[in-house]
């Protein structure tokens, strides 16, 4: 649990917060929601215990470990991307380097009795911490957020910003955090990424607090939000939905609070102004003017826009935009799309859709001319004008040197200064951050000024490559319903559904290779792709059923091999168990050679040792009987048990061959079913065990 108890905090004149109070339960997901600029970053770093507040103090529970995913994470270490996911699991890293080391020394011999005892903690550390399911899992979570094969092994070097924050957000999840703080997770996602994020955060064992403008994303991960709004907190336990609804209606019981205060201060002050001159009345007006200073002025929500947002009318175009005829490009040996055709017709909301790096950027860029195909043609309409808003732009020297109404202006001379201060309000700039440079702008903040740029370029083509990843919820809203009543043709990329949803009346998606056209909007888009997968599903059953079932114990085999490959690479040998080394416990593989049978000769031995000994004490016949049928009871017990714990090692050399698999880690709920199916395994075997344990124990062995 997290407890915020009055939390206070100021930048000079200005203050953050007042006495911001809440508490963040287990298992709860909240939301922090707000304008940009309100500082919900600033209040996870309080939380966090990276910023201390003026006033007020953060209570954390013991134990409580913190996954932080901030917007611009550091410097990430490992020489690929895999291998900087992997060292999430740096204490069992860190474990099995000493337990080989140990394993070594154990080969020459050199075993103390306290390299035993640190081999049982290192063991128990190998499990505590996922050792044995740390490859699987990391290729699980880098293959949910959007990474193949092939680019799990790429140099972190030769990574885009946004392909780094899918490793920092790896590393977060990787390290199986108490409460994660999550900073805008999906601003460099794709849709097939958001939606595993999204199973992944319901099927997660702890709590959350997550700050994003991705209004479909909060619905389904949060069930609370708390909303900052003048330097005050706001609580609703409420999904994302409710929330919206339940704001409007405090908002509207907040106006008429804020009348009804506005007459009784108006009254107030009308009295005052009247008889304070007057002697008589002077005793009366003095109370009344206590009274007034008493009453605690009610602040009106600015939050909700008062202003819209328009594109300059479109001029007129041809009846097609853009036309592709067997259309292909590739870089080297590298086919990024091929052979591909479709038309943009003049007035059509068309979003492109793909996992990232599928080519959608790319297809973009062949369009407006800015790359070259390497097959086919791209044709431009008649009197096609366009305004291109790109995910990321080099600044000139001259940009950087120009302050944000200067950089407007020279791109739109004629336009009034009235104009540019109400576009750059909009878009999240203050009146103060108006004469601000160009150079000292984050990144978020030029591509906002960017899109200031564009909403005043007479255009009757829009080009827009990720243009909601930095703005908050209202902007989004007025850039959404600018570009739902821009009378020309809008072609955009976007992750944002709602966004989507509201905007595109068609669809193409590029994905392996291949560029789709689809002539509906996204609700026609989703219908089609679920037919796909049905008509796929049901191809794939029917194949399985002529195949038969001697491919399934094949497949069982290779398993078997694969597990016990990995296992070797991974520096512990497939048939190492807790006690493997240690008071001659058996291995995976006991009773199957000539080690058991001298076992077994030795606690027979031992059996008839112990029942001449009870002989040899005066016992009747009677107590040597039992004595002796207790002894082959356990002896055959004990055989029973080396049998179980063969088979179970086996069983859970099975699942880790099934962990690594793709089909099993790249989907949440397959894996988590074969986690949970290794896990009671490796419980039986640890009770397996202690049964062998005493029985050995018993036997005299």
């Amino acid at each position: 649990m997290i407890d915020a108890r009055e939390i206070s905090l100021g930048f000079g004149a200005r203050t953050l917060f007042n006495k911001l109070s809440f508490q963040l339960g287990d298992q709860e997901r909240l939301c922090l929601a707000g304008r940009n600029g309100t500082g919900k970053t600033t209040l996870l770093k309080i939380l966090f215990g990276e910023l201390q507040p003026d006033a007020g103090k953060v209570i954390r529970s013991s134990g409580e470990r913190i996954g932080f995913l901030r917007q611009h994470p550091g410097n990430l270490n490992g020489a690929t991307a895999y291998e900087a996911a992997l060292s999430s699991f740096d204490e069992a890293l860190a474990a099995a380097e000493e337990l080989e080391e140990l394993q070594h020394a154990f080969g020459r011999g050199e075993v103390s009795d306290a390299q035993l005892e640190r081999l049982d903690v290192l063991q128990d550390t190998l499990i505590r911490t996922g050792y044995y399911t740390a490859e699987s899992e990391t290729r699980s979570v880098l293959a949910g957020l959007g990474f193949s094969t092939e680019e799990q092994e790429k140099p972190l070097s030769s990574l885009s910003g946004g392909w780094a924050m899918r490793v920092a957000l790896a590393q977060v999840l990787l390290r199986k955090p108490t409460c994660l703080f999550l900073d805008e997770p999906t601003n460099h996602l794709d849709l097939d990424s958001i939606l595993w994020l999204e199973e992944w955060i319901r099927t997660h064992d702890g709590s959350m607090i997550l700050i994003s403008h991705d209004r479909r994303f909060v619905d389904r991960t949060c069930n609370r939000l708390i909303e900052i709004e003048g330097s005050v907190a706001v609580d609703y336990p409420l999904p994302y939905h409710r929330y919206e609804e339940e704001r409007e209606l405090r908002a509207l019981q907040q106006l008429k609070a804020y009348s009804k205060q506005q007459d009784e201060v108006e009254r107030l002050e009308r009295f005052i102004e009247r008889f304070k001159a007057k002697a008589s009345k002077a005793t009366q007006a003095k109370s009344k003017q206590k009274q007034l200073n008493r009453i605690d002025r009610i602040e009106i929500d600015s939050a909700k826009p008062t202003l819209k947002l328009r594109f300059p009318e479109a001029p007129p175009s041809g009846a097609f935009v853009f036309e592709a005829e067997n259309l292909s490009k590739s870089y080297d040996d590298h086919m990024i799309f091929q052979k591909c055709e479709f038309a943009i017709r003049a007035a059509d909301k068309m979003v492109l859709t793909g996992p990232n790096g599928a080519g959608k950027t790319t297809l973009l860029r062949l369009l407006l001319g800015i790359e070259k195909q390497t097959g086919g043609d791209v044709r431009t309409g008649h009197n096609v004008k366009v305004g291109y808003f790109a995910q990321y732009e080099e600044p000139s020297a001259v940009d950087l040197s120009q302050t944000l109404v200067e950089f407007l202006v020279t791109a739109h001379p004629k336009a009034s200064e009235l104009e540019i201060r109400t576009l750059l309000g909009a878009m999240l700039f203050s009146d103060d951050d108006a004469f601000k440079k160009y150079s000292v702008l984050s990144g978020g903040e030029r591509s906002r000024l960017r899109l200031c740029r564009l909403l005043m370029t007479a255009c009757n083509v829009l080009v827009l490559d990720e243009p909601t990843n930095h703005l908050d919820v209202v902007s989004k809203d007025l850039l959404m319903q600018a570009m739902i009543d821009f009378s020309g043709t809008v072609i955009f990329v976007s992750h944002d559904r709602e966004f989507v949803e509201n905007v595109a009346t068609r669809v193409i998606q590029v994905r392996s290779g291949k560029v789709t056209e689809y002539p509906g909007d996204w609700e026609y888009y989703l219908q089609k792709l679920d037919e796909d997968r049905k008509r796929a599903r049901a191809e794939e059953m029917a194949e399985a059923k002529k195949g038969g079932g001697s491919q399934k114990s094949n497949k069982n085999s290779e398993n078997t091999r694969n597990s016990e490959v990995t296992s070797s690479r991974n520096g512990i040998p497939s048939g190492l168990a807790k006690s493997d080394a240690t008071h001659g416990k058996p291995s995976q593989n006991a009773g199957k050679d000539s080690g058991s049978g001298k076992s077994a000769a030795s606690g027979q031995e031992a059996g008839a040792s112990a029942a001449s000994q009870v002989s040899s004490g005066g016992g009747d016949r009677e107590e040597r009987k039992e004595a002796d049928r207790r002894r082959r009871k356990d002896e055959k017990r004990r055989d029973e048990l080396v049998d179980l714990i063969a088979k179970t090692e086996h069983r859970i050399m099975d699942y880790d061959a099934e962990l690594c698999k793709e089909e099993v880690f790249s989907q949440p709920g397959e894996l988590s079913r074969v986690q949970r199916e290794k896990q009671h395994a490796e419980s039986e075997l640890a009770t397996h065990f202690a049964e062998w344990e005493d029985v050995e124990a018993r036997l005299g062995v």
